[in-house]
């Protein structure tokens, strides 16, 4: 089999939300409206015969968050992200990285990833993800940084998020 990775499209919308529910075990319809969004900047690695998506990278800029009573900074440049108020401004970042679950741990996230970072050389980036997430280590490595923790931000099951972000 040989895969693919390719700038996603609007025919991808309905792979990718299959995607994710097998990834993240979750299904809600407006979740569609916000992969919309990212539709055009983002990627997927696909079976080049079949079309058939094992991963998808969505990215784009994201707003952090609505006021800065909603989190709470873990470190100096937490506290200067929030003192800057970066936090309402659009950062660039990954919206939703998942993976396949038979073709985790192949390097796949990694290539992905890459890709991000070469597209938003020179920019503050960010992404958010679940304290649990294998991934966080992942992010580590390329060196995104945890700044903020937000308590209970996830559900099924309640979860808090770790705000990552790296000066690329």
């Amino acid at each position: 089999m040989k895969l693919k990775i390719r700038r996603s499209n609007n025919e991808d919308l309905n792979k990718i939300y299959e995607l994710h529910i097998k990834c993240f075990n979750l299904g809600d319809q407006w979740y569609k409206n916000y992969i919309i969004q990212y539709l055009k900047t983002s990627f997927v690695i696909e079976n080049d015969e079949t079309q058939e998506l094992f991963g998808v990278l969505l990215q784009g800029p994201i707003i952090a968050f609505n006021s800065d009573e909603e989190f709470e900074p873990i470190n100096k440049n937490g506290h200067i992200f929030k003192e800057q108020k970066l936090y309402l401004k659009p950062i660039q970042g990954i919206a939703m990285l998942c993976i396949h679950p038979d073709f985790r741990n192949k390097g796949l996230a990694s290539k992905l990833i890459e890709l991000h970072l070469k597209e938003n050389k020179n920019e503050l980036i960010c992404l958010q993800t679940r304290k649990s997430n294998p991934a966080f280590n992942l992010y580590k490595k390329y060196g995104y940084e945890h700044i903020i923790t937000i308590k209970e931000k996830y559900y099924s099951p309640t979860e808090d998020s770790y705000f990552m972000i790296l000066s690329n």
